[in-house]
């Protein structure tokens, strides 16, 4: 914790030489989970080649039943946009986007969320409606749905109606995704978070 009141989720690079590159999870398996509700993150994210802010929920059951058949909902995840290449309607949205999406057996949907006037590197809030059937992904407010997914909507099993989910917020460093740090990366670089709040249905 900050002396800013904030949660600080810090990516560092301890020896500027090397390939070598810290930061960190926090999850709350095994100590809270839930089903269905809405939850939200207001959080400030990074925007640096490299850098993978991620506010997501696997099954308590993936001990049992291992990824993705457990279920992963991401209610945000960020990369820089540019390395590897995003587009939306042929134009490179940079910074300026966030993905939501859903993952269980063959099963695999999200898209971005892009907006003028919209910085991933402002202060968001992020959240997630869950209900039975029913998984809808908002930005700033519940009444600002993006994205909507259901069993009919998507090909796959449906794992989003078997259990409740545990809570994942964290800053990785490379990756597929995002690819590697080079030498425009920003170290340290910080994910900052407000708060999470879950609200029941």
């Amino acid at each position: 914790m900050g002396t800013d009141g904030y949660l600080h989720i810090v990516a560092q690079q301890p020896t500027a030489a090397t390939a070598t590159y810290t930061s960190a999870r926090l999850k709350s398996q095994g100590l809270f989970s839930f089903m269905y509700g809405r939850i939200e993150a207001r959080l400030m994210l990074p925007e640096s080649q490299g850098m993978w802010p991620a506010f997501w929920l696997l099954g308590d059951n993936i001990s049992t039943n291992p990824w993705p058949a457990c279920g992963e909902l991401d209610v945000m995840e960020h990369i820089d946009g540019v390395t590897p290449p995003l587009y939306a309607g042929g134009a490179s949205l940079g910074y300026d986007w966030y993905q939501s999406s859903i993952h269980g057996t063959n099963l695999s949907g999200g898209q971005p969320y892009h907006a003028t006037g919209f910085s991933a590197g402002a202060w968001h809030t992020y959240g997630m409606i869950w209900s039975k059937g029913q998984v809808q992904y908002y930005i700033d407010s519940p009444s600002n749905v993006y994205e909507t997914f259901t069993p009919s909507s998507q090909a796959g099993t449906w794992p989003f109606d078997q259990g409740p989910q545990f809570v994942i917020l964290n800053l990785a460093v490379g990756g597929d995704w995002p690819g590697a740090p080079d030498t425009t990366t920003v170290f340290p670089s910080t994910m900052l978070v407000d708060y999470v709040r879950i609200y029941a249905n």
